[in-house]
């Protein structure tokens, strides 16, 4: 009875519709292989044959009739002289060979990283990650064991240990300050790769892409890295003002300093500036005036200066005949003494030889030569 219960395989393959799965053992409860069975291995796919829990034979893409010939190792394993006339049982995995893409890596707290500025910080960092079995007896051998199914998410946690646990060691051995990590992904996440191909590859694994998404920083870093920026920025623009109002702040405390006889050189040594720096500082301040003062010397001389008299035409103007003013022609009353000017009107003269007006003072005709009376 116990005999028709056992199913004789003549056909082995295996289909998988989840795209996660890494390890699919063929189910043999009640089966048998029999001699001559066909084994088809698909595309992407690697048969491995397990006998009494030692690896015998692995079988990439194609299709193999099962004879002592393609079945050496496993042949050895069950003492099989002469080939197998008999149905026999072994356990065979179906490996998925293809690339996992887009697994998602991130510290679930924040790790700890050496910065040269601010001596130990914690960050927060994610990003993804790809790999493929490389070697598929290694991945049996130290992580499938019995289990007959084994997926993508039995395997993810370990794989972001291994790479949590490295993160903060390549940052220190880059010697990365906290202000240079932003710009400098791709050489943390080279480092990364390449430091992770020994602990995935004792798996069976290879890492095949990596990449950081974010490596956040405590708010309070953040903060001062952005007033930073903007300070260098305004620095590059205003860089002339900020040096004044520097000096400005050094002298403030100098002048603080001199004021408090008592203390003067206890106070300069507490703002931190020794004699030369006071000196040169004060300099530098003095230089400053003084081209400040020289500018605004400039600039009054210009406005002090009188407004140069308009020009007089003396043509224009006539003598009072009553206070002997100068007023302008034409008036008819004295601006001085109000008193009525007296226009005189000259009288007429003309020569007697040819008719000409001519001046009532002159002698001689100026048309004619005539002589005038």
């Amino acid at each position: 009875m116990g005999f028709f219960k056992k199913q004789l395989l003549d056909v082995i393959q295996q289909f998988d519709e989840n795209a996660n799965t890494l390890v699919h053992m063929y189910p043999m409860e009640d089966q048998e292989i029999q001699n001559g069975a066909q084994l088809t291995v698909r595309p992407g796919q690697v048969a491995v044959f397990v006998d009494k829990g030692q690896i015998a034979d692995v079988f990439g893409p194609g299709t193999y009739k099962l004879t002592t010939d393609n079945l050496p190792l496993l042949s050895n394993l069950k003492s099989w002289a002469y080939g197998f006339k008999s149905p026999f049982k072994s356990d065979i995995y179906f490996v998925n060979m293809k690339e996992f893409l887009d697994n998602k890596w991130g510290t679930s707290n924040p790790v700890w990283i050496p910065d040269s500025q601010f001596g130990q910080v914690q960050v927060r960092a994610h990003g993804t990650y790809a790999f493929k079995i490389e070697n598929p007896v290694a991945l049996l051998n130290n992580i499938v064991g019995a289990k007959s199914i084994y997926r993508l998410e039995d395997l993810s946690s370990q794989l972001r240990g291994f790479i949590v646990s490295q993160f903060s060691d390549i940052i220190g051995s880059l010697h990365l300050s906290v202000t240079q990590i932003a710009s400098n992904y791709n050489e943390i996440g080279d480092a990364l790769k390449e430091t992770l191909a020994k602990p995935f590859g004792d798996l069976g694994l290879s890492i095949t892409h990596f990449t950081i998404g974010n490596i956040g920083l405590p708010e309070e870093i953040e903060k001062n890295l952005k007033e930073l920026t903007s300070m260098n920025i305004l620095g590059s623009v205003q860089n002339d003002k900020l040096s004044k109002v520097q000096i400005l702040k050094q002298l403030e405390i100098m002048n603080t300093s001199a004021s408090n006889s008592n203390s003067a050189a206890n106070t300069m040594m507490q703002s931190g500036m020794g004699m030369g720096m006071g000196m040169q500082m004060a300099g530098m301040f003095a230089e400053n005036m003084k081209q400040m003062n020289a500018n605004a010397q400039n600039i009054y001389a210009q406005s002090s200066q009188p407004a140069p008299a308009p020009t007089v035409n003396q043509a224009d103007f006539m003598e009072c005949s009553n206070c002997h003013a100068s007023i302008k022609k034409g008036s008819k009353f004295c601006s001085e003494c109000g008193a009525k000017v007296e226009v005189s009107v000259p009288k007429s003269k003309f020569c007697l030889n040819c008719g000409a007006a001519v001046d009532p003072n002159m002698k001689f005709c100026t048309e004619c030569g005539q002589k005038l009376n």
